[in-house]
């Protein structure tokens, strides 16, 4: 029979880890038949959004040992392990040392180790040499297309096989084909348009008028004046990138005073920032590391079966699996981190089959999770000093570590068990206005608690608060325009009196969700006209991302499930919660496991199909 052709649209980390799969999976199944592999991206191989190319003050927010492109033993169904070293692993054998502020390679300079945060350029780089790695370990019957372009259709044939497009016209008649493409695809929604629009009418009137819907990519920042008044919509890592891309991109400096306190010396290029958001908070740092390299912590409540109880216990008392997160989920996962901060606090772990929340414990994960709840402010300077105050315990808390700090080691297992919050989330197991406030409501505050910055970022922070470079606005602010002077504006009612403060550049610090319909990409337009893909919905809510079933296969308009076409990653963000984490050692990761099993179910099919010779029945998958 003819070479089978298999293509991968977007070489970013889940194209990656396709390829590993696919490599691993041929070492040890020799196949009878020749694979065409086509890889499609415009972008250097491998790296996504870690493009090497990035300023060296933009970090990965996860410590370097916990970072791997391979497959290990804790992935489950998802073939063999081929091995491989993981990011730290690789950064050390090439010989990375930390030198005048710099990770470069070196016989000199301070050595990195496993709680090391690496500059995503260098994270690129180990992307790419991980890409080499596979490249050259596949077996010769396959012979590998490397396109550097777009693809703009994806279309299904009468024959079971797949036409693939590229930009330009190129087509790839496919057997299999793989959608892992990443952020390129987010449109604009209304308040993007709404901003865009106060833009073009009154930069005339204010050189310094400017929206940025998103930093990315970062060197856009550039354009920004001194003379410019910034304000940042968002207090979490990408607020962060923005930050660092005005004052260190700028040439400003941090000396280091203290073991725990930095002070910044400007450049004089800075613009003055101002940062809101709807929590009014800087995101919680990321603490010590004390549970070594592969430790995570293991849910003793909210476990999977508690997840499939409560699904039961739904259908039979209300006819519908579906739950509701603050009323069927929230209570336990609350006590999983009251759990944890007990016994953080008392230095050892209760016995789970007895322990109760004591009220001291339940109030503390209350103000971890809403702070200000309850809070009351007199002025925008009281609130401020809260805010620097809330600044230095966070730090302090982030020395203490993330098993002896117990705010920390309660902060960290939303982390640990992100895969059982999965379990409870994913392909809509929550009615539609549960998702919607899961999504809009406790994500933000869970990413603040837990998903934040290295610690040093947040020290960053106060340095820049400190040298009257940042500051923040206030809880729930009310953006406007001033027509008259044509700057933006914030309002707030929240202290006794109220506050307005105008600028001029509005920098929406954001996760770009992708709304297929909203898309400005050539491909989701010209799949979603043509019924092959359709968005996710969940009843009357559609979350993000593009429709898949279990396995990870495209459903189709009209509801059928396309075997030979499958999405993985940022593309079927809604589906599948939180896809943009980077795959993690011996935690049995989400998207190595995805990738593994549409890897070996297809690898199944061509042999299947190479012993037969013929079309496979994908009827009879």
């Amino acid at each position: 029979m003819n070479n089978v052709s298999v293509v991968i649209v977007g070489m970013g980390q889940r194209g990656l880890t396709l390829l590993e799969r696919l490599q691993a999976v041929l070492s040890e199944r020799e196949l009878e038949v020749g694979i065409d592999l086509h890889l499609i991206d415009p972008s250097t191989p491998g790296q996504g959004i870690h493009e090497w190319t990035q300023p060296e003050h933009l970090l990965v927010n996860t410590i370097a040992a916990q970072v791997t492109m391979y497959c290990d033993e804790s992935v489950t169904d998802s073939g063999p392990i081929l091995p491989g070293s993981s990011l730290l692993e690789w950064a050390l054998e090439q010989g990375y040392k930390k030198l005048d502020g710099r990770y470069v390679i070196s016989d000199v300079g301070e050595p990195i180790d496993e709680n090391t945060y690496l500059p995503r350029a260098v994270m690129g780089k180990y992307l790419t040499w991980v890409y080499d790695r596979l490249i050259e370990g596949l077996p010769d019957y396959v012979t590998v297309f490397n396109h550097r372009r777009d693809a703009v259709s994806i279309v299904p044939l009468d024959n079971d096989r797949i036409e693939v497009q590229l930009d330009g016209g190129f087509r790839i008649d496919a057997d299999y084909v793989f959608m892992t493409m990443g952020h390129s695809l987010g449109g604009k929604d209304s308040f993007d348009r709404k901003f865009d629009e106060l833009v073009n009418n009154g930069k005339s009137g204010n050189s310094h008028l400017a929206y940025f819907r998103m930093p990315y990519p970062i060197t856009a920042l550039n354009s920004i004046s001194s003379q410019a008044k910034v304000a940042i919509c968002g207090t979490g890592l990408t607020a962060t990138d923005a930050i660092s891309a005005l004052t260190l991109g700028v040439g400003g400096k941090f000396e280091k005073i203290s073991s725990t306190r930095y002070q910044y010396i400007p450049c004089g290029r800075e613009p003055k920032i101002i940062v809101f958001s709807r929590q009014g908070l800087p995101a919680g740092g990321r603490a010590v590391n004390q549970k070594g390299t592969y430790g995570q912590y293991k849910a003793k409540f909210f476990t999977r079966d508690f997840v499939d109880l409560s699904r039961q216990n739904n259908l039979r008392e209300r006819g519908n699996e579906q739950m509701d997160f603050d009323r069927d989920l929230w209570p336990t996962l609350k006590k999983e981190m009251a759990y944890v901060y007990s016994s953080s606090l008392k230095g050892e772990f209760a016995d789970p089959a007895t322990y109760q929340v004591e009220p001291e414990i339940a109030a503390a994960i209350d103000s971890l999770m809403v702070p200000v709840a309850n809070l009351t402010f007199a002025d925008q300077e009281d609130y401020r000093e809260y805010v620097r105050q809330h600044l230095e315990a966070d730090i302090a808390d982030c020395f203490g570590g993330n098993v002896n700090n117990p705010r920390k080691a309660a902060s960290d297992i939303l982390r640990d068990i992100r895969d059982n919050i999965r379990h409870a989330v994913d392909y809509g197991r929550l009615t539609p206005e549960s998702h919607r406030r899961f999504l809009s409501y406790w994500c933000s505050i869970s990413n603040r608690v837990a998903s934040g910055p290295p610690k040093e970022r947040n020290m960053e922070m106060a340095a820049l608060i400190d040298a009257g470079v940042v500051s923040f606005f206030g809880p729930k602010p009310d953006i406007g325009y001033d027509e008259a002077c044509c700057r933006f504006t914030l309002s707030t009612d929240r202290f006794a009196e109220p506050v307005a403060e105008k600028f001029d550049v509005l920098i929406r610090a954001k996760v770009d969700l992708f709304e297929p319909e909203s898309s400005p990409a050539p491909l989701i337009r010209n799949m979603l006209a043509a019924g092959v893909i359709k968005p996710f919905r969940n009843g009357d809510f559609k979350p993000s991302g593009i429709d898949v079933d279990g396995a990870v296969n495209v459903i189709d308009r009209n509801g059928k499930v396309i075997r030979n076409l499958w999405a993985l990653g940022y593309v079927v963000e809604g589906a599948h919660f939180y896809t943009y984490v980077l795959p993690r050692p011996y935690s049995n990761s989400r998207g190595l496991q995805d990738a593994g099993r549409a890897v070996v179910t297809m690898v199944r099919d061509i042999a299947q199909r190479s012993e037969v010779d013929q079309p496979l029945d994908y009827a009879a998958v």
